[in-house]
């Protein structure tokens, strides 16, 4: 995995990045994407100065992302308990399973 300069515009700013050669598109779709953002914050605030903006970008960003994992922990949550309630389910099919084996298996009084 080798490293290379990566030139990436942000804002119209120019800058060198370091990236793993096969992260190279995906550090463009992200600088593109960073791009729409801060347009995005400019439009709806009008903010003119570069790093309030960077800021303002980056408090978004970071909400979106608690917001993702807060959902990811929800659904991993609700899979779990799922897979607990099947288990506990297979577990007592396989209890009333063995216990109705066990009677067919009893002799019969004649």
């Amino acid at each position: 995995m080798s490293t290379i300069a990566v030139d990436i515009s942000i804002l119209g700013r120019h800058f060198k990045v370091g990236s793993p050669s096969e992260e190279v598109d995906e550090l463009h779709k992200t600088a593109a994407i960073l791009n729409t953002k801060l347009d995005e914050i400019q439009a709806k605030t009008n903010i003119k100065n570069l790093e309030h903006l960077a800021v303002m970008a980056a408090l978004n960003f970071c909400h979106e992302l608690r917001q993702e994992r807060q959902k990811t922990k929800e659904y991993t949550n609700t899979v779990d308990d799922r897979i607990q309630l099947l288990q506990e389910t297979i577990e007592r099919a396989l209890v009333d399973n063995k216990v109705n084996n066990k009677i067919d298996e009893t002799p019969s009084a004649v």
